[in-house]
């Protein structure tokens, strides 16, 4: 059984959430907070599996949160809410979160992600695809050009995998494309992330954009799932 914190500062959207939660054979709801503070005393106490957060909250919004709850606590966390844009996506993923949903979800995507996080995988709602897609696309970065001899050393395979997840393949998926076991694809993944200097899939896309590696489309706007 999965146990999950669920905040959010409107009292209604929080019993929402811990009921949808609670009504699944996979998760149980141990305690809902208000506000970012709230929420990360909660899961001092609970130590949760999962957290589905909120963004906009008062005393501390929800961008810090994730990133106390995630990385100094570490658990996973769900951002969940009403604003699909740049200025919410980017922060609340490199705050730590393992997914960004939407809250006019289906109930069923929305248990679908916080049961998936606990597999290692990313779930951001399909507009969220979408719009990295696009923000890629039309503002991509300009990092300075590599020292001759300083750019990283990709092997063929790693290469290989580096494609898939652009196209937004989960592991299983990328796997069954290279005829791999899972376990290889997450060592080629490791790899790729000690060479490029990242910590998950998603700084690892960043960067193999940004290294003219792939081509910048976040990926499939069809997918909605990044298997770590």
């Amino acid at each position: 059984m999965i146990r999950a914190v669920v905040a959010d500062d409107q009292p209604l959207m929080r019993r929402a959430l811990g009921d949808l939660l609670d009504a699944s054979e996979e998760v149980r709801t141990v305690a809902s907070g208000a506000d970012g503070a709230e929420t990360i005393d909660l899961c001092r106490e609970h130590t949760p599996d999962v957290a589905l957060i909120d963004l906009d909250m008062p005393v501390m919004n929800g961008i810090d949160a994730i990133s106390v709850i995630s990385r100094e606590l570490g658990i996973r966390c769900v951002a969940i809410t009403t604003f699909v844009d740049m200025d919410w996506v980017l922060p609340a993923l490199r705050a730590g979160a393992s997914g960004y949903l939407a809250k006019d979800s289906s109930p069923e995507f929305i248990v679908d992600a916080v049961t998936s996080v606990m597999d290692d995988t990313m779930v951001l709602a399909p507009s969220v695809v979408e719009l990295l897609a696009h923000h890629a696309v039309q503002f991509p970065s300009a990092p300075p050009a590599p020292q001759p001899g300083t750019a990283p050393r990709l092997t063929d395979r790693e290469m290989d995998v580096i494609r898939l997840l652009a196209r937004g393949l989960n592991n299983r998926e990328i796997a069954a494309d290279l005829f791999l076991s899972e376990g290889a694809v997450k060592q080629y993944l490791a790899r790729a992330y000690d060479r490029l200097g990242v910590r998950d899939r998603l700084q690892l896309l960043v960067r193999a954009v940004e290294l003219g590696l792939v081509t910048p489309s976040l990926a499939n706007p069809d997918s909605s799932r990044y298997g770590a």
